[in-house]
């Protein structure tokens, strides 16, 4: 029997660990197992402790310091065949902010996994604060541009997310841009990404029960390749760079310095995410920073502290050396 496969993709600081880690509950509570492929760009696994703080024995693969569509693409198969062995029911594939969720299609088609999974569902989440402004904001790069319209394209369901942070005519908006992409999607507005389990885990159950047969709608025919030039170099996500920031032990920082220096870059800093002490606090506390919004969180995290930033056309020299 094969076993389901559902891809969650979408721009870097959209809410995708966020839904994982609902799903993953959820499916959870259902008695349901799932296996978790997590890949993040930088090489420090911000988000995979986040899952593992918050699920005991969770089976779980990462693939760190690439994109899964390009450098990681060929790790993905190995991946996939360990989750395989530990028998799971359905397995959730995360996805890099700048990661084409055809890359990762295709390579289910591949004679290794074709007849051990399907693709149940590509579900892609939208930052509805920010994701007006990419074109502008990534006009010198056609690649990541084609790559964000491309999330929304092949998604089975859009989850436009924060939408506590804008207004009804920004909303408007934003949901005429994903249907303008994607006339088929089933769109759903969020915040913090609380939404109906119901369509987004269809279909699945445990794997003892008689398997309800795919709809054409997810099969990965309807998510097949077109040749229309993603799989050209990646040159472009060049200009996506990840910078770590190793900090001092011991040592809290002001919330107000960090906060000043990751908005002082503007639209530069896409993303960070790190383990940081405060305040002459012992305390370790996880940031998370997107957009314009910046979140801090109690954490069970105990090793070194660190911050990661993944920036557009940033010159990490020059931003080590401003940090100081």
């Amino acid at each position: 029997m094969k076993t389901p496969v559902i891809v969650i993709s979408g721009f870097l600081g959209s809410g995708k660990t966020t839904l994982l880690l609902k799903l993953i509950q959820e499916v959870h509570r259902r008695g349901i197992k799932p296996a978790i492929l997590m890949n993040e760009l930088g090489r420090q696994d911000v988000d995979g402790h986040i899952l593992s703080q918050a699920t005991d024995g969770l089976i779980m693969e990462k693939l760190l310091d690439g994109c899964i569509c390009c450098s990681k693409k060929s790790e993905i198969s190995n991946a996939i065949t360990t989750l395989l062995s530990q028998s799971p029911d359905v397995i959730l594939i995360e996805l890099t902010g700048v990661a084409n969720p055809e890359e990762v299609v295709d390579e289910m088609a591949e004679p290794g996994l074709l007849n051990e999974v399907f693709l149940q569902r590509i579900i892609t989440v939208i930052d509805a604060e920010n994701v007006l402004e990419y074109n502008s904001i990534f006009s010198s790069d056609k690649q990541l541009v084609h790559t964000l319209r491309r999330q929304i394209e092949v998604a089975d369901i859009v989850i436009v997310n924060k939408r506590d942070l804008i207004n009804d005519s920004h909303l408007s908006k934003v949901v005429k841009l994903v249907e303008k992409h994607n006339d088929k999607a089933r769109i759903f507005t969020t915040i913090q990404t609380q939404v109906d389990f119901i369509p987004l885990l269809d279909g699945l159950q445990p794997l003892n029960l008689p398997a309800k047969k795919s709809s054409p709608f997810n099969m990965l025919s309807r998510h097949s390749h077109h040749n229309d030039g993603h799989k050209q170099n990646h040159t472009s996500f060049s200009r996506i760079q990840t910078v770590y920031i190793p900090l001092q032990q011991n040592m809290p920082l002001s919330l107000r310095r960090i906060e000043k220096f990751l908005k002082s870059w503007g639209n530069q800093i896409l993303r960070a995410k790190g383990y940081v002490s405060v305040n002459s606090s012992s305390e370790i506390l996880l940031i998370q920073f997107a957009g314009k919004q910046i979140q801090w969180e109690p954490s069970s995290y105990k090793g070194p502290q660190y911050i990661v930033i993944i920036g557009f056309n940033l010159d990490s020299v020059t931003l080590m050396e401003a940090w100081g």
